[in-house]
């Protein structure tokens, strides 16, 4: 699974990066999304960056080129959608190289762009709804995660709440129906 930046460091910091190992497997991100996430994260001594680096290390993240293709499309992708920054590019653009559909990412106008080249975005929400769905994480441990987001400064906005634990509710009931 192709993840980019935000995801990694905010698993990173309320230190869940094993949930996404979990449940996809291989992750792959590209070398700008390194540099984001560890470079820049040790020049500000973030403790996030040394985990990242750690699973890195370890072979959990796994770090992909992109094709001279796949490079030009990425820099052609800057051009025509300047709000993405260079990792969503190159996390698109990896995606395509790589004939994968699916994108973990957060980014709002990133999503956009990724569903207009046919790639399902999804967010750190529905990894967490997943992680709670194959019993990775009880309600417990969802809800202290969530709680820890927040702490964070990941961006989620009160409606974007709501909506997750209206879905989470309705799921719950499902289950036991």
């Amino acid at each position: 699974m192709i993840v980019n930046s935000s995801t990694l460091i905010i698993f990173a910091k309320v230190n869940k990066l094993e949930l996404l190992e979990k449940l996809f497997g291989s992750i792959y991100i590209t070398k700008e999304i390194y540099r984001e996430t560890v470079d820049e994260g040790r020049d500000v001594n973030a403790p996030d960056a040394q985990i990242i680096k750690n699973f890195i290390d370890d072979e959990k993240i796994n770090i992909l080129s992109l094709n001279e293709e796949y490079e030009a499309f990425s820099k052609k992708l800057l051009k025509i959608y300047p709000q993405l920054d260079m990792g969503e590019s190159e996390a698109i653009s990896l995606c395509l190289q790589e004939k994968k559909n699916i994108l973990v990412m957060d980014e709002h106008e990133g999503r956009k762009v990724a569903k207009f080249y046919g790639i399902r975005p999804i967010g750190s929400l529905r990894v967490l709804l997943q992680a709670n769905n194959k019993n990775y994480i009880n309600e417990n441990e969802l809800r202290k995660i969530i709680e820890e987001m927040i702490k964070h400064k990941f961006r989620l906005g009160g409606e974007i709440i709501n909506e997750f634990w209206n879905i989470f509710e309705k799921i719950k009931k499902g289950k036991k129906g």
